[in-house]
């Protein structure tokens, strides 16, 4: 839902609320909107914010009208939309939705077959070719104005998880991680038990001293592998107890996302990192298939599934692949430019720098289309990217992505750097 603003042909402001911004734009201007607009045409649609709920979204129309017109001004000018924001904001809806979604679905590196099932749904509801990977990575291609030469965008689907290692005596499970995360990150999370048979079981992860009335050195206990363990929510007591509700060796566990979008813009939940990019790959699919729109070269969509353990994009990559652009977290935090609002081009990483002229490029389509952009360095930080040179391939290589808080843990960012990491991606498969 939208609360919207209109400028009217008299330089007057007309104030709504509505489902659909460029809907019900071109309802105004057709002189089927409401008897303020209808003497007033053409109008145009200079403001507007998002709200989950449809009484929100009116709440906040009754709000703006009570303004004088100089706070309206105000409101207006402090949040300039560019001509091609409205039909962006329909893409950026779809992301968002999508992320949301896509956020729910358990997906740990090696078990990933539940956010492939939505994700070549979505693929076909957007009447877009793929193919699968021997490895079990989906390469999406829309065709370019040039065919010759391609370009690869690379987004990871594969997220953070554990793996049942031993069923203890007592019926707890000891794990192994999945992935390079805290272990005070998990302490006290839910998650699931999956066995092969895909019976699910909730439990918990805990310290092995996990009270402070029991155990006097609780607060001073290693947060680390050894010292973790998983209680399954179920009356067990002993290894056969667990054995018997069919869980073994190798199961894998998920986390629970506590996946919230907010009406504010931000969005909290574990595996933004790199949902947030998988999302942005299909809202950029999105919009080109909307506007009818072709990228300059034909242009694949690796949607890779092994980046978290190191190997994502390393195999299978079109050959004519001339430009790889991996979209993932960027990470703000003390000394980084990165925010949570911006799309941020990243200049190097633990591997060595990005190249140069490609991220030269990014930059200036970003400066050209008034997106709103960081350049930062990680030396902790390895991508799709990395994976894809480290494999060999003959191609410049670039990583862009939104700004997210708490890496490798329960995650926030803001709507604001998904859409500018949406926008500078769109922008570049247009760009020659």
């Amino acid at each position: 839902m939208y609360t919207y603003i209109l400028q009217c042909s008299d330089d007057t402001y007309y104030t709504g609320w509505t489902t659909d911004l460029e809907k019900r734009l071109n309802t105004h201007n057709q002189k089927k909107g409401a008897k303020y607009t209808k003497a007033r045409l053409p109008v145009r649609l200079v403001y507007w914010e998002w709200f989950k709920t449809q009484s929100h979204a009116q709440g906040r129309e009754w709000e703006i009208k009570q303004l004088s017109r100089k706070k309206k001004e105000n409101l207006v000018n402090e949040n300039i939309k560019n001509e091609g924001d409205v039909l962006m904001e329909k893409a950026l809806r779809y992301t968002v939705d999508q992320l949301e979604e896509i956020l729910k679905i358990p997906s740990p590196s090696g078990h990933t077959e539940y956010v492939k099932e939505h994700i070549t749904k979505e693929l076909d509801n957007l009447k877009v070719t793929y193919q699968e990977t021997h490895k079990g990575a989906i390469i999406a291609t829309l065709e370019g104005e040039e065919t010759k030469e391609h370009r690869t965008v690379s987004a990871h689907m594969d997220t953070l998880g554990a793996m049942v290692k031993e069923i203890k005596d007592n019926g707890r499970l000891k794990f192994d991680s999945i992935g390079g995360y805290m272990m005070n990150s998990v302490e006290g999370e839910n998650c699931v038990i999956e066995t092969l048979d895909r019976k699910q079981y909730s439990g918990t992860f805990y310290t092995t001293k996990p009270s402070v009335h029991i155990h006097n050195d609780a607060k001073k206990t290693d947060r680390i592998l050894e010292n973790m363990e998983v209680l399954i929510d179920e009356k067990v007591s002993s290894a056969g107890d667990v054995e018997k509700l069919g869980i073994s060796i190798g199961d894998f566990i998920f986390f629970d996302p506590r996946t919230q979008i907010q009406e504010g813009g931000f969005i909290k939940s574990r595996h933004i990192d790199d949902k947030a990019g998988v999302a942005v790959m299909l809202g950029m699919i999105f919009d080109l298939k909307k506007k009818k729109k072709k990228p300059f070269y034909t242009t694949h969509f690796f949607f890779s599934n092994y980046e978290e353990v190191g190997h994502g994009a390393s195999a299978s990559i079109p050959l004519e692949t001339k430009e790889f652009l991996a979209i993932d977290m960027s990470t703000p935090g003390e000394g980084q430019s990165s925010t949570e609002y911006h799309v941020t081009i990243c200049a190097k990483d633990s591997t060595g720098p990005y190249d140069y002229s490609l991220r030269k490029k990014l930059a200036e389509i970003a400066k050209e289309h008034k997106i709103n952009y960081k350049i930062d360095l990680y030396p902790y930080y390895g991508s799709d990217a990395s994976a894809a040179l480290r494999s060999g391939n003959d191609f410049k290589a670039a990583l862009i992505g939104p700004g997210v808080y708490a890496s490798h843990g329960y995650e926030r960012t803001h709507v604001d750097a998904i859409n500018n990491t949406l926008k500078l991606g769109v922008q570049y498969l247009l760009s020659r």
